[in-house]
C-alpha cells in the first residue's frame, strides 16, 4: 500500500483487528485473517508518502502458530533466481512449510509428488495476488490427510527415505 502514514496506520489497524469492514485496495476487496500480521514501513519522501506491507504471520517460514489451519506461500519479486518460475519455486518451498505444522519431516525429494497430490486433493489452492507478490498459494494443514498422504506414497514406492552416511 503507499498513502499518507495516517491512512495506511488506519488500514493496519482494521485488518490487526479483524474488523468486519469491506476495504478496497485498488478495486479488490481485502478480507482480513483471523491471525496476526508483520508490517514494514518505506519512507518514499519525493512522494510524500508511505509505502507499507502486511504480510500474515502464516505466510512467512517460521512465523506458523500452533492451531493455524493453513499456511501461505508467498512469492514476491525478487525471490526468484534468474528464469525460475514461481510454481516451480513454491512446490519446492512446500516441504519446509509443511515440516512446520506436520509432527513428521517432509523431505525435500517429495517436494513434487505432494505438490501434485496437494492440488488434487484441494490441499493446496492458488490465490490471487497483485503488486509485488507473484503468486500465493493456500495450503490447508489437514495433519491426517497429509499423513495419510505420505504413508500411502512411502507404500506405493512413489517417495522413499534414504539414508545417508
Amino acid at each position: 500500500m503507499v498513502g499518507h502514514k495516517t491512512v495506511l496506520e488506519s488500514i493496519r489497524a482494521t485488518v490487526q483487528a479483524r474488523q468486519r469492514k469491506k476495504l478496497f485496495l485498488q478495486g479488490r476487496p481485502v478480507y482480513s485473517l483471523p491471525t496476526h500480521y508483520s508490517q514494514t514501513w518505506q519512507h518514499l519522501p519525493d512522494y510524500g508518502a508511505y509505502h507499507a506491507t502486511l504480510i500474515a504471520d502464516p505466510a512467512l517460514p517460521g512465523k506458523w502458530q500452533q492451531g493455524d489451519d493453513m499456511v501461505y506461500i508467498l512469492l514476491c519479486d525478487g525471490d526468484l533466481i534468474e528464469r525460475e518460475k514461481p510454481e516451480e519455486h513454491a512446490c519446492q518451498m512446500l516441504p519446509s512449510r509443511l515440516s512446520e505444522a506436520l509432527p513428521i519431516p517432509v523431505l525435500r525429494e517429495w517436494a513434487e509428488t505432494l505438490w501434485e497430490a496437494g492440488f488434487e486433493k484441494g490441499l493446496i489452492a492458488e490465490l490471487t495476488t497483485g503488486g509485488d507478490s507473484l503468486v500465493c498459494f493456500t495450503v490447508q494443514l489437514a495433519q491426517s490427510v497429509w499423513a495419510e498422504l505420505i504413508s500411502k506414497f512411502l507404500k506405493e514406492g512413489k517417495i522413499n527415505i534414504s539414508f545417508s552416511q
